[in-house]
């Protein structure tokens, strides 16, 4: 059986974030923690993955619960519409997706990879094999949201993301050039991966 489910809504006019509005300087945010769900859904299919027997009941539950139920960030959505120039829900990996957006605006991005948001799962995963790190950064899934904010906007925005309980956390900052976004590690060399995001096909 396939089930298919359409959603609409509407905002006030002249109001919507679209994913092509960022502008150079601006930060950069994503919402909540990444790559929960794609390595829940490792978990999930068979064979199991081996890294999961060393992990613990509660830390391999946390991660198959984000990929079996997804949470809608919707008290970020005034908050968004308020501060942010671009944003877009990180449905295929936060690599892939970032990339989506900075095309949609014809420009680049320089990322931090250390300050990506993960879970305390997902670093006991990382912990038993650091290579799902490439997992968690572009298997998708997590339905958080990637924004694009004036640098002087930030403050705000997080201020009302933690009120509003779901905290934002900054990773990095648009930049000029149509060049794919580059992505550094602690040390500012930059990690390449062998697939940016989810593909569908």
């Amino acid at each position: 059986m396939l089930l298919g489910i359409t959603a609409l809504g509407e905002v006030p006019s002249g109001t919507m974030v679209r994913r092509g509005g960022a502008r150079v300087g601006d930060r950069l945010l994503v919402s909540g923690s990444i790559g929960d769900a794609a390595l829940g859904l490792k978990l999930r299919q068979k064979p199991a993955a081996a890294w999961g027997d060393a992990l613990s009941y509660p830390v391999r539950a946390a991660l198959v619960d984000r990929y079996l139920h997804p949470r809608a960030r919707l008290p970020l959505a005034p908050h968004l519409r308020a501060h942010a120039r671009a944003a877009m829900d990180v449905s295929d990996g936060l690599v892939g997706d970032l990339a989506k957006m900075m095309r949609a605006a014809d420009l680049s991005a320089e990322i931090e990879i250390d300050p990506i948001p993960l879970s305390d799962a997902a670093r006991a995963a990382l912990a038993v094999e650091p290579g799902l790190l490439d997992v968690a950064l572009t298997g998708g899934d997590d339905y958080e949201i990637l924004c694009a904010v004036d640098p002087a906007a930030v403050p705000a925005l997080q201020a009302a993301a933690e009120r509003a309980g779901v905290p934002l956390t900054e990773i990095g900052t648009v930049t000029e050039g149509g060049a794919p976004p580059v992505l550094r590690d602690a040390k500012g060399e930059i990690r390449h991966f062998r697939s940016g995001s989810f593909s569908h096909f």
